[in-house]
């Protein structure tokens, strides 16, 4: 697990000075001494905790949780307010926002130290648990459901922005004749080692590689057009090739993979077209038919129109 970063918000820099030495090493401490710049420091750094002064100038704390809570980036992270009222009304209101705990000032370095302790635990405990349901257990690939929520997004920033996006879907050829002949717990170390291949592929850290059900899996490439998407599944190809994994059970003589691509840019950035995650998988799941009935161990390319793309 990484460092846990802790956000101090606090207009009182003495409050902060003393929070700081009391949360000195849970972790990575960043501060701010505003509600708007608390809330641009989360948005570039995501914190596993925020503490944040109730009442400041300005922007509240009560103003900032709500924002927070609305961001569905941010609203997982569990904010910690710290108050001079201890009024039940004020508390039941912060936890009305979603504010997991309140302190009251002056602040308990112990007692603040023992709860902010707590609800870091608990953020880890709840982030690995995320991992784990949107990961592939075998592969460790991201799963179906993790690329089906992916989809929707991009296909919602495309739609917006008129930008461009690719899916590369791929089936591994004959797998069912490699299980047959290599037997089950082989053809699970095959999925591995293909996926490893295709980690190799995604050279940027917005790119998805995904299990998107038995032998098939698939490529999520945002910002990237039809030649950028062609490009990926040629390396595709060669990755698997050096892999070298046997298959007596094809006319390959070894694993290969057919590949059906799917690319998504407007014909005028103007012409903002409305894309759903269907056009992408209808496109790339046709391309990926032809490329099995075309012989196997190939690519071809569609649009989200169905038709082949150009060159």
């Amino acid at each position: 697990m990484h460092e846990a970063i802790i956000l101090l918000v606090d207009d009182d820099t003495l409050a902060i000075r003393a929070l700081s030495k009391a949360l000195n090493g849970l972790g990575q401490i960043r501060f701010a001494t505003s509600g708007e710049e608390g809330l641009r420091i989360a948005r570039e750094s995501f914190p596993d905790l925020i503490i944040l002064d109730s009442e400041m100038p300005g922007m509240s704390g009560f103003q900032v949780c709500e924002a927070l809570k609305k961001d569905p980036v941010l609203e997982e992270i569990p904010v910690i307010f710290i108050t001079s009222h201890t009024e039940g009304d004020m508390e039941e209101a912060g936890l009305a926002l979603g504010a997991v705990d309140f302190i009251a000032k002056p602040i308990r370095p112990a007692i603040v130290a023992a709860r902010a302790g707590t609800h870091l635990r608990l953020k880890q405990a709840l982030d690995r648990l995320n991992v784990l349901a949107q990961t592939d257990g075998l592969t460790g690939l991201s799963n179906r459901r993790t690329l089906d929520a992916a989809l929707e997004r991009e296909c919602i920033r495309a739609s917006r922005s008129g930008g461009e996006v690719s899916l590369v879907l791929l089936d591994i050829d004959f797998f069912k004749r490699y299980n047959d002949t290599y037997g089950h717990i082989q053809g699970d170390q095959c999925l591995v080692l293909v996926s490893s291949a295709l980690r190799r592929c995604a050279k940027r850290a917005i790119d998805l590689v995904a299990r998107y059900g038995g032998e098939e899996f698939a490529l999520l490439l945002p910002d990237t057009g039809a030649d950028g998407a062609w490009e990926v599944a040629e390396h595709i190809h060669q990755e698997v090739a050096l892999l070298g994994i046997p298959h007596s059970a094809s006319d390959k003589g070894q694993v290969s993979v057919s590949i059906g691509v799917a690319s998504f840019a407007p014909a005028e950035p103007a012409a903002h077209r409305h894309l759903t995650p269907p056009d992408l998988l209808k496109a790339a799941d046709a391309a990926l038919y032809e490329a099995k009935t075309g012989g196997r161990s190939c690519s071809r390319q569609r649009d989200v129109s169905g038709e082949p793309a150009a060159g």
